[in-house]
């Protein structure tokens, strides 16, 4: 018979987690053993202690803040399904509490194999190094564990007590007793936040998103070193996407009560801005409510030696933080972007937005494309705008053809502009073209009406500089948050003028042909490509749903990886007897009926729609606005997940691998599945 022996785990000191660049592989076999444990050999036995900072609780209604009631071991409790990994510097075992012997902090443990890697009892004495929960491990190597602070992860994993994850925790021992015990101290590698839903009455809640308003990470694969008490985290995945490894949001999902408090674990960094808080509801409402009292003290835990990797972080003591976010009533609605980590490319966003988006104004049937006003679209969640200023009017009122829709360039841009500032989580895809008023062709010759409107335009959007991300469509989202990305749809704007507005300039016709953007200032330097579908000249739904379908499968879907592509679909056709209206109805019903579109996983582009967001029956804009929003969770969080591994197995595809269109074989471990 085997000698049993013991590991005591004592949970006390708080292990603070920091970020440091290190792109190592792992070298050294990874054991995971399958076997069931056996009756004769124990393990272990483990206390924990909890030492995380107590930050105060916050109103986010407003009213006084008050301390947490949280208790001295609020994180003590071990569960049935509560796994520790242990290794000895070259294997790892699996240990789990053993029937019967938890009691609310103590619990013995004993090995899930048949065989302990702990010594026989013939004297001979070893360090081992412990980690909790044994299911983030991804694997030892020496002293070091690589783990994961995941993007998205799951309410059930988070809140109820099935001990699957849990606040990252590590601790290292040397055996004592002729090698047949251990004395463990496990501390906290991760902070914690809980958002308080109790008061909310917005809704059957979805997911919650926790977003970093200084933009440095709360979520990354990580590599610990138990021995030196020293965490790193990759800065970059050496595709060309800097910190793809790491993410400025959280979103926690599967959440399976109606007022739950949901918990997200994040990496302990300093946050000066504070956070904003993002609840989506099953109906598809977003409420967002922001705080910027800063979150981390400066104080840190001896058991963190170092910290790099994580861009403007400063490390801190791991914390407890505890929000209310109260009813819906003071919360900004469809903020939608708030749940989308800041580093997806931004062409690899799925954006709604508005063919004629400014003629809600227009009372005939002819040239009406939408219901609601700019400012309104914004509030209902439309992220991109077609804007066509008249080529011969001196105050730059929006046409679609010759029907004035009496709102100027200036006043669009403004509405746009004071929607990003009350919400810098957002950002708007804008489009604008020289319209026709007096229908006649207008031909790209650089005329005396070119010349005049191309100078009131620049001389317009020139004013909106501040809020113009620069070559935006080039990057990642958070430099585009709280901003416009602008293309004029003209070859001959933005060209000849002082200064570089960072906008895009093309000439383009209504298919599907490559089209260069170019930089400002007279440049010819290529900025990127875009592809444009606006193959109106049709009544045909079918057709358009050809074109439609062309773009996504031929273009979108082949040039997935391409990072210097930016795609524009337009859904509108015309016809000279037929209504907007009617004829939106069909094409839109098409989309929504074709399962190229509602089965495809993989991003949309730029959809510019007639009437989107509109209740009628009918038209389904409200359906399309949820089919084009809706693509970002399938495609960023389902399988894009900005937090991968350097290298596992599983069928889920890699983020951003530029050479071979994500299909490496690597998990990216979204908790979603």
């Amino acid at each position: 018979m085997k000698t049993t022996h013991y590991l005591y785990i004592m949970a006390t000191a708080l292990l603070t987690f920091s970020a440091c660049n290190s792109d190592d592989v792992l070298t050294e076999e990874v054991v995971t053993p399958t076997e069931q444990p056996t009756t004769d050999n124990e393990g272990f036995t483990a206390v924990i202690g909890d030492q995380l900072e107590i930050l105060d609780e916050e109103d986010l209604d407003g009213t006084a803040a008050t301390r947490s009631t949280m208790s001295n071991g609020a994180f003590a409790s071990w569960s049935t399904t509560d796994n520790i990994s242990i290794s000895d510097g070259t294997l790892m075992y699996v240990f789990q509490p053993k029937d019967g012997t938890i009691n609310g902090a103590d619990c013995s443990f004993q090995s899930k194999t048949s065989a302990s890697f702990l010594t026989d009892g013939t004297g001979s004495e070893g360090t081992f190094y412990a980690f909790y929960p044994a299911d983030a491990v991804l694997g030892w190597n020496g002293t070091t564990v690589s783990t994961m602070i995941y993007t998205e992860q799951k309410y059930s994993e988070n809140v109820e007590n099935s001990g699957v994850m849990g606040p990252y925790m590590a601790a290292v021992a040397q055996t004592t007793d002729g090698g047949s015990s251990a004395h463990f101290t496990f501390g906290h590698v991760c902070s914690v936040i809980d958002v308080d839903l109790s008061g909310f009455d917005g809704g059957e809640v979805e997911s919650v998103a926790l977003y970093a308003n200084s933009q440095v990470s709360v979520a990354g694969s990580m590599k610990f070193n138990i021995s030196t008490k020293a965490a790193t985290t990759p800065g970059d995945d050496g595709a060309g996407y800097s910190n793809s490894l790491q993410s400025e949001v959280v979103r926690v999902s599967q959440i399976n009560t109606t007022k739950p408090t949901v918990r997200f674990y994040i990496l302990p960094m300093k946050q000066t801005k504070g956070f904003t808080i993002t609840v989506r509801c099953s109906d598809g409402k977003y409420y967002t409510k922001s705080s910027s009292t800063p979150v981390g003290s400066d104080e840190q835990n001896n058991y963190i030696t170092s910290q790099t990797g994580v861009s403007n972080g400063t490390l801190c003591k791991p914390y407890y933080k505890k929000y209310n976010f109260g009813t819906k009533g003071s919360a900004r609605t469809q903020n939608w972007m708030a749940m989308i980590p800041g580093n997806i490319k931004f062409n690899h966003l799925s954006i709604p937005g508005t063919h004629d988006a400014a003629t809600s104004s227009l009372s005939g049937s002819a040239y009406k494309c939408q219901e609601y006003t700019i400012a309104e679209q914004l509030q209902k969640g439309c992220r991109a705008f077609d804007l066509r200023p008249g080529y011969d009017d001196s105050d730059l009122n929006i046409y679609h053809s010759n029907g004035n829709t009496n709102v100027t360039l200036l006043a669009a841009l403004t509405a746009i502009k004071d929607f990003l500032v009350a919400n810098p989580t957002e950002t708007a895809f804008i489009l604008i073209h020289e319209e026709d008023t007096k229908l006649v062709h207008i031909l790209d010759d650089g005329g005396p009406h070119q010349t005049t409107w191309a100078t009131r335009v620049w001389n317009c959007v020139n004013g909106f500089t501040d809020y113009i991300a620069s070559y935006g469509w080039q990057g990642n989202l958070n430099p585009c948050r709280g901003k416009m990305v602008v293309i004029f749809r003209d070859n001959y704007t933005d060209g000849d003028y002082n200064g570089d507005l960072g906008c895009g300039k093309v000439g383009w016709g209504s298919s599907f042909n490559d089209k260069s953007i170019l930089t400002g200032n007279g440049s010819t330097t290529e900025k990127g490509r875009l592809r444009y579908q606006d193959e109106y000249n049709t009544s045909s739904e079918s057709t358009k749903l050809n074109n439609l379908t062309t773009m996504l499968n031929d273009h979108i879907a082949a040039n997935e990886t391409e990072p210097g592509y930016t795609f524009v679909n337009n859904t509108n056709i015309a016809s000279g007897t037929t209504s907007v209206a009617s004829l939106a109805k069909k094409v839109n019903a098409a989309v929504l009926g074709s399962s190229n579109f509602t089965s495809y996983s993989g991003k949309f582009g730029i959809m510019m729609t007639d009437f989107l967001f509109s209740t009628n029956n009918d038209l389904k804009g409200d359906k399309m606005f949820e089919l084009i929003h809706q693509q970002n969770y399938k495609y960023v969080y389902k399988n894009r997940t900005r937090c991968a591994a350097a290298s596992a197995s599983g069928d889920d595809t890699g983020v951003d691998i530029s050479s071979d269109k994500y299909a490496d074989g690597t998990t990216v471990f979204s908790r979603e599945q």
